[in-house]
């Protein structure tokens, strides 16, 4: 249901960002955040169907918990840590030989 501003941001990047599945991203992310979970910031499409691998975080299972009570204010908020995850993972194909 749509609240607030942060909503309709929420729900329009969720409509864009697509269905991308990399075990290449994954494996890196869990490299650079051991004994974190994989939040995908901007949910599923269904229970099966999450939205795309680089347009998560890492989080610990508290942070998890509240970012599945307010997915909208967790997502938007936790923005900057997203982009700053994928420059880290842009730099690192940039350098890999």
């Amino acid at each position: 249901m749509i609240k607030t501003d942060n909503d309709i941001l929420y729900n329009r990047i969720k409509n864009v960002v697509g269905f991308y599945r990399s075990d290449k991203f994954k494996k890196w992310f869990h490299e650079q955040f051991p004994g974190l979970q994989q939040h995908h910031c901007f949910g599923s499409f269904s229970q099966s169907i999450k939205t795309s691998d680089y347009c998560s975080i890492p989080v610990n299972e508290e942070m998890h918990k509240e970012a599945e009570k307010d997915k909208s204010n967790f997502a938007i908020e936790h923005l900057p840590n997203l982009i700053n995850i994928l420059q880290m993972y842009i730099h690192y194909l940039e350098n890999k030989k």
